[in-house]
């Protein structure tokens, strides 16, 4: 995968509660012909990236699908990270070698790979664990009131 970030602009992100999704991380919800790329494990779960055609610029991220989560009644820690408007090329499906979500009073953690994060970038709710390869091995959601907590735990667990 190919990864821009441009630290001299500042992404903004709105956490959509929709039935059936426990996550939706919106930047911008201009309709094109967006680039989707999908991120499976086996046939339990899947999250989602929409991208803009010509830009490559993140628009959405949608946890579209997760059997493998933990509730972990604690804060989500964050690493240190860069912050910026994020621009994002790769293929148009990828498998995850794990897939395990872990929601906590704050916020959640994605964790696909065990392959070992050496760079962290955020962007809005967002912050992606990237691997030497340019890999994304995981995902974080910060930031998250409540509600939004409250959200992702029933669709999780419908």
């Amino acid at each position: 995968m190919n990864f821009r970030i441009d630290t001299t602009k500042k992404a903004q992100s709105t956490f959509i509660c929709e039935e059936y999704f426990p996550a939706i991380i919106e930047f911008s919800s201009e309709e094109l012909n967006n680039h989707f790329m999908e991120f499976n494990f086996q046939d339990s779960d899947m999250f989602e990236l929409s991208v803009h055609p010509k830009t490559h610029a993140l628009k959405r991220f949608t946890l579209t699908l997760c059997n493998h989560y933990e509730i972990i009644d604690e804060q989500l820690d964050c690493p240190p990270c860069e912050e910026g408007l994020i621009c994002i090329d790769g293929p148009d499906s990828c498998e995850c070698k794990t897939f395990v979500l872990k929601v906590y009073n704050n916020g959640a953690a994605l964790k696909i790979s065990d392959v070992f994060a050496e760079r962290y970038i955020k962007s809005g709710h967002l912050i992606f664990a990237l691997s030497k390869d340019h890999d994304i091995v995981g995902v974080y959601l910060t930031g998250l009131s409540e509600q939004q907590i409250t959200h992702i735990k029933t669709e999780l667990t419908i």
